[in-house]
């Protein structure tokens, strides 16, 4: 992995592009994977949302989806939750398109991980970890802090991120012209 030149709080621009070196260090530019950086279009300062978005594609198909946002949002239940939804919904706007039997995605807050994935043959499919539903009348923390269980700067990070990057290749051989 590329080495990590800023502290952990790494500023928001810092981290897409940290996100970017490592992402095309484990999906290399000589590949048929190739990594977009997309920025959500622009909201309300008071709004919350990711900083950015890496998709990795094989060809013109998604494989694979990071959503990136700041770290000082895993403090607070509104943002996880918010960055949650998010995630969900892009997973399933990716399923139909993407060309292997699972999409995964990672959701970051700065450097901690919350891994996701559906599976794209079944169109009923339910997204890995199941939401959390809200109580209609009592407050629902339907995204704990603790589901972001890991940090990619440990072993244990970089392996999970590792093993999915793997899962995602080795499916992605069986891909014809995608």
């Amino acid at each position: 992995m590329p080495p990590l030149k800023s502290e952990r709080g790494t500023l928001r621009l810092g981290q897409s592009t940290w996100f970017n070196k490592l992402l095309h260090s484990l999906f290399p530019p000589d590949t048929e994977f190739t990594v977009v950086l997309e920025y959500p279009k622009p909201t309300p300062p008071q709004s919350c949302g990711p900083i950015s978005f890496l998709e990795v594609f094989i060809g013109t198909r998604p494989v694979f989806i990071l959503e990136l946002n700041a770290r000082a949002d895993l403090m607070y239940e509104s943002l996880r939750q918010a960055a949650d939804e998010v995630i969900r919904a892009r997973l399933g706007g990716l399923a139909s398109r993407c060309p292997i039997p699972t999409v995964h995605a990672v959701s970051a807050m700065g450097t901690r991980l919350r891994f996701y994935h559906l599976d794209t043959t079944d169109v009923a499919g339910e997204i890995a970890p199941l939401s959390i539903p809200r109580h209609p009348t009592r407050v629902t923390e339907t995204a704990p802090k603790e589901r972001w269980d890991c940090d990619v700067l440990d072993a244990d990070g970089e392996a999970r991120l590792r093993a999915v990057v793997d899962a995602i290749k080795e499916a992605c051989e069986n891909v014809a012209d995608a």
